[in-house]
């Protein structure tokens, strides 16, 4: 009973832990860099980073929904809203505008009744949310007009790709559309831009070594890598991702047989002892023995595919970096055991034990997130946010906060100790609602993270399917054309029991009186 008391108040404890740390930062942003993209924690100022979309702000939407925070998500959601120009002459990263923007935007159309917006007739088929995400990847799918259907890195809002824009994109620039854009076709009915994102997996699928392996940069005019070097970290880590949760969102399953051929070859070339190494995917030599802070995400894809014991052993091996310093720096140097000089910062990048704890409930991991929050809090709390850790040694700090600082790293942790949020549901129970094509169930679970950590309510991307149109075409024709008592063969006559049934039944109770 002791040992039941001191668990349930551990884990409150760093619940609202975690909760004042969001405040702190959030509050900050929007007291001293609203409207600009990011806030710098220690000079207490904002800037543009990304856009000039109030980017931290669009990346905080569904933590507040998470946290339980409605009033906040109604109020500033109008703010959201007004302030995103998709005609700015601004030039915009391809990717971090889809992952962060047009992710974080579906989120909160998903969330908005749950938030408690009013929401308008046709809902959650359409919405205020989802037009802007819309019009945004709209905006995007310039990009993709290559010869290879991959996509250039970065695009002009107002203008399109210019013409000297260099061709050259990392693997995750290419593979990382297909949860957002499929997410778009699926609640708009229109499925261009699924095929778009899916074409451009497909490329690279199509473009792998002789070893079975992608590189990190590829130029997407030619399909030739102009960076060979092959990993599961930075330019790569959210391709693998995609090809997981968007073929088990969107029952793709060649692209869950894609993962597996990849893992398969990782295994083989690049793991060593659970750590994992940059290899040529050409000849398969390691050509950098290095653990990437990024690379922090393939346990809890490991957990997905039911990998549930090697994540363990792996998590373990990133636990002892993280205690010898506190948090996990850039790049790790793994024969040496030390930071790489100058790639030993900290960015405040998540650390997702929430997928492995939720398959094991080893209380180790619930360790490992209230040292992470330690950490943070105690080393990296400035005046106005939290900053990035520039040496992970030394702690020293710089004037920057990412927005995933919201997204991502603090909704991660505050779930690991929120055993009840309403995105854990395992499908237990879900909302009735009355949608353009008849009545369906939403918040019934299974909810699909992007890599901004902005969830994805399959149930209501069923709700707006065509397979679900389709059905409810059906239906009301049916309904329509046939008169179902007369298929039935009911008749206002006395019910008679077929000779059958009426055997059955004798069979049964005598066995019954048997016993």
């Amino acid at each position: 009973m002791c040992r039941l008391v001191f668990v349930l108040l551990f884990i409150h404890f760093h619940r609202t832990r975690v909760k004042n740390m969001f405040y702190h930062a959030y509050n900050g942003y929007l007291q001293y860099a609203y409207p600009f993209d990011e806030l710098k924690p220690i000079s207490c100022k904002g800037m543009d980073t990304w856009g000039s979309f109030a980017l931290t702000l669009v990346d905080s939407l569904d933590t507040l929904v998470v946290l339980g925070n409605m009033s906040e998500f109604r109020r500033v959601s109008e703010l959201v809203l007004s302030k995103i120009d998709v005609n700015a002459n601004v030039n915009v990263s391809v990717f971090e505008t889809n992952i962060r923007v047009i992710g974080g935007l579906l989120s909160a159309h998903m969330l908005s009744k749950m938030g408690g917006l009013t929401v308008e007739d046709g809902w959650p088929c359409s919405g205020p949310f989802l037009r802007l995400a819309e019009r945004l990847a709209w905006k995007l799918l310039p990009a993709f007009n290559t010869d290879t259907g991959m996509p250039y890195g970065t695009i002009n809002l107002r203008y399109g790709v210019h013409r000297k824009e260099t061709p050259v994109t990392c693997t995750a620039g290419v593979g990382t559309f297909l949860l957002e854009f499929g997410a778009l076709s699926r609640l708009t009915g229109n499925d261009f831009f699924e095929k778009i994102a899916l074409k451009a997996l497909e490329e690279l699928w199509l473009h792998r070594s002789n070893l079975g392996m992608v590189g990190n940069h590829i130029d997407v005019k030619t399909g030739q890598w102009t960076a060979v070097d092959s990993g599961i970290g930075a330019g790569v880590d959210s391709y693998f991702e995609y090809l997981v949760k968007g073929g088990a969102l969107f029952s793709h399953v060649r692209l869950l047989k894609q993962f597996k051929a990849y893992k398969a070859v990782i295994d083989k070339y690049m793991k060593h002892d659970d750590w994992f190494f940059w290899v040529s995917s050409y000849s398969g030599k390691v050509s950098m023995p290095v653990f990437q802070s990024l690379e922090a995400f393939w346990p809890g894809l490991l957990t997905l595919v039911g990998n549930i014991e090697e994540a363990r052993r792996i998590m373990v091996n990133y636990y002892s970096v993280l205690r010898n310093y506190g948090f996990l720096p850039e790049f790790f140097n793994i024969p040496q055991m030390d930071p790489v000089h100058k790639r030993s910062g900290y960015p405040l990048r998540p650390g997702n034990l929430v997928y492995l704890y939720r398959a094991t409930e080893d209380p180790l991991l619930l360790q490992i997130g209230a040292e992470m929050i330690e950490a943070i809090d105690h080393a990296t709390k400035a005046k106005c946010g939290y900053a990035t850790v520039h040496n992970v040694a030394t702690h020293s700090l710089e004037d920057r906060m990412e927005s995933f600082f919201l997204a991502e790293t603090t909704k991660y942790l505050y779930l690991l100790f929120d055993p009840d949020n309403f995105l854990h549901n395992s499908g237990e129970e879900g909302t009735m609602i009355s949608g353009p094509f008849g009545n369906c169930v939403i918040n019934s679970g299974g909810y699909v993270y992007n890599t901004e950590a902005h969830p994805l309510d399959p149930s209501i991307l069923y709700c707006c399917s065509s397979k679900r149109q389709k059905e409810f075409q059906t239906l009301a024709y049916l309904e329509d054309k046939l008169d179902v008592i007369s298929l039935l063969d009911i008749r206002n006559e006395p019910t008679v029991k077929h000779p059958v049934e009426t055997e059955a039944f004798q069979v049964l109770t005598t066995v019954k009186n048997d016993k």
